[in-house]
């Protein structure tokens, strides 16, 4: 079975048991909001001038995405969590591949909340959702994947 989601080239369900759960593609889909562009407001011209000749610039920008940790009981769910969370706190940005969309991104963990208090299912296996908060500094770094752009 192919990887749908990796970190640093790490399939997220064999490592960590984590899951992306339904709606994170909406942030991440949307298109980066444009910065501001130059202009000036003359007080004696209608309108003002705006500057349309250099290339526009993008923020950085914050979202966030739902995700599952699951743990085939609870020393598993903990040695996955703990991986997990070593990953998210290492300096610097790490790489969120989404093989579905075709696209990676290069990320900076922000933060996270508990959404779904731990549950254990019928088959022992332990479970616990969180919202992730990532940061995206540069949006024109994501690589995309099989196409020509």
């Amino acid at each position: 079975m192919n990887a749908k989601w990796k970190i640093n080239g790490l399939d997220t369900q064999a490592e960590y048991g984590l899951s992306i759960l339904e709606g994170s593609y909406f942030e991440i889909m949307s298109p980066p909001q444009p910065r501001e562009r130059l202009q000036h407001d003359f007080p004696d011209r209608d309108g003002a001038q705006v500057d349309v000749n250099s290339p526009m610039l993008f923020k950085s920008r914050t979202f966030t995405i739902n995700i599952l940790i699951v743990g085939a009981n609870r020393a598993d769910f903990w040695r996955k969590y703990k991986k997990f969370w070593e990953t998210m706190s290492r300096p610097g940005s790490f790489a969120l591949e989404i093989a579905d969309l075709g696209i990676t991104l290069n990320l900076l963990y922000e933060g996270a909340v508990c959404t779904k208090k731990p549950r254990s299912l019928q088959s022992g296996r332990v479970a616990v959702a969180y919202e992730l908060s990532l940061k995206e500094v540069n949006p024109k770094n994501r690589t995309y994947h099989d196409i020509d752009i």
